[in-house]
């Protein structure tokens, strides 16, 4: 797909792997309050995320995050090597 560290890029695969329209969230959505949330889900978004730029999220580090910005952020920093 890309390099998720592009807001773009993120936004846009985020849509495709949940199965929902980008117009239907934004990065500052609260990623729970989205009604096709579930820890399935997070599962799921966590194992692209790796497949897709090989960096690790944990279910702990999902927790942590409200927005999905806050998940946007978690991969850059990981990308860029600070985690």
């Amino acid at each position: 797909m890309g390099n998720l560290s592009e807001s773009l890029v993120f936004h846009e695969f985020v849509a495709k792997e949940l199965g929902i329209n980008c117009s239907d969230f934004t990065l500052e959505t609260k990623f729970r309050e989205l009604t096709i949330w579930s820890s399935l889900n997070a599962l799921y978004l966590m194992t692209r995320i790796s497949e897709e730029e090989e960096v690790f999220i944990s279910a702990a580090e999902i927790a942590s995050c409200s927005t999905f910005s806050d998940i946007h952020h978690l991969i850059q920093e990981k990308i860029n090597g600070n985690q």
